[in-house]
């Protein structure tokens, strides 16, 4: 799909730092005029600038007051590790679920690995993830109803929450901006709230976390760490954590292992 190109794209240019436009041609076998419109929905990102003959990356901006990342620039980073969490965690999806996957560059790649899962329902308020169910015929797919948040690519507010209440959800794949002791946390007030309703729908909660995001705090705790029964991330989890799991009866599932 266009927008998984697009996401490849951008990472390929960041991962350089600069590339030619034949380089790109060839890289992702497109014509140039393919190109040039595929650059044309990028820069607007403010990831990348056009120069004479190719494109440069552009280092991402400081973090904002609020501590949300822009959504195109936290796709960047860790990809090859998301990507592997979301497969050990795409795996426990089985045919005939219902599941919620919670807008987030982790949660996100789960999509990739569903092909073989018959029957699936998936309720999202990620445009990027329903966007990328439409590759999906066995697929039934649900978006959330809301104002659209620009900055996580994501639709928020009492119509998401209406919509939540109505619906029973067996498994519910979540993000976060970051976890502590406290719990997991998010930047957004208002994703917040469609977060906890998601929880209070589903019968079973997975956190979705790389390595960054321990010990990193945010502005709302939206989930104490023993509302999730497992946790999928890509490294051993530091000592703390890993004794907080156990309390709190929570499995971890490292993804280079699984």
């Amino acid at each position: 799909m266009r927008i998984h190109r697009l996401d490849e794209i951008e990472r390929y240019i960041a991962e350089k730092g600069s590339v030619s436009l034949d380089e790109l041609c060839e890289v992702f076998q497109i014509a140039k005029v393919t190109l040039r419109r595929d650059l044309d929905k990028l820069i607007p990102r403010g990831t990348i600038e056009k120069v004479y003959g190719g494109v440069v990356y552009v280092a991402p901006k400081e973090v904002p007051m609020d501590g949300l990342i822009a959504y195109s620039e936290r796709n960047i980073k860790n990809a090859e590790a998301k990507d592997k969490i979301a497969c050990a965690a795409a795996s426990i999806v089985e045919d005939n679920d219902t599941i919620y996957i919670d807008t987030g560059t982790s949660t996100l790649k789960i999509m990739d690995h569903l092909t073989d899962v018959a029957n699936l329902t998936v309720i999202t308020n990620s445009i990027l993830v329903a966007s990328k169910a439409l590759a999906h015929d066995n697929i039934k797919t649900i978006m959330l109803p809301g104002i659209i948040n620009t900055r996580s690519a994501s639709a928020v507010g009492n119509g998401c929450q209406e919509y939540l209440r109505r619906c029973h959800i067996q498994k519910a794949f979540m993000a976060c901006t970051g976890l502590t002791e406290q719990g997991a946390a998010n930047a957004s007030p208002e994703e917040y709230e469609v977060k906890r309703v998601a929880l209070e729908q589903s019968r079973v909660h997975y956190l979705l976390i790389d390595r960054s995001k321990f010990d990193r705090s945010a502005l709302m705790v939206y989930a104490p760490i023993d509302a999730f029964q497992r946790i999928f991330t890509d490294v051993e989890p530091p000592e703390k954590y890993r004794e907080l799991f156990v309390q709190c009866q929570v499995r971890v599932s490292v993804a280079q292992q699984a």
